[in-house]
């Protein structure tokens, strides 16, 4: 097994000429705020090594982690904005259609992600719900390109 630094965040890295793909997934371990541990696979098209052999995960193999991180992660009572965008992703929603499951407005949703605007308490504990219906029943992390809406 590869050994693999634990990060606050990877690090991302273009694939630049010549960096060398890895040939299978990469076993990737994260500590989560509340202090589990989250064991993944990272498919191969996220992760190159560099010039001087250390790990890099590509921009979509961050975006593949966060979305992960999101999921796993408790939803708190003042959810930042990035955690509403990134956790959003992750579900497979457009803003419009989290908005609708929560009872808001699409431009309401856009200004929690922009942090113009705080969630009250009932759409935190809406969200919060979601998230864990999700977490009980499984969800499909979706690709990382083009699904940001």
């Amino acid at each position: 097994m590869a050994s693999v630094a634990i990060a606050s965040r990877p690090r991302a890295a273009r694939r630049p000429h010549h960096a060398r793909p890895i040939p299978r997934g990469v076993p990737y371990t994260m500590r989560l705020p509340d202090e589990r541990t989250l064991f993944v696979e990272v498919p191969a098209r996220m992760a190159v090594r560099d010039r001087g052999g250390e790990l890099a995960f590509t921009p979509e193999g961050v975006e593949f982690l966060d979305r992960l991180r999101a999921l796993a992660s408790e939803v708190g009572s003042h959810p930042s904005p990035a955690l509403i965008a990134t956790l959003r992703r992750a579900l497979g929603f457009t803003q419009e259609q989290l908005g609708k499951r929560l009872g808001v407005h699409k431009l309401t949703v856009s200004r929690w992600e922009c942090g113009g605007l705080h969630p009250s308490a009932e759409a935190v504990s809406r969200l919060r719900a979601l998230a864990n219906a999700a977490k009980r029943t499984g969800v499909i992390v979706p690709e990382c390109a083009g699904a940001h809406a």
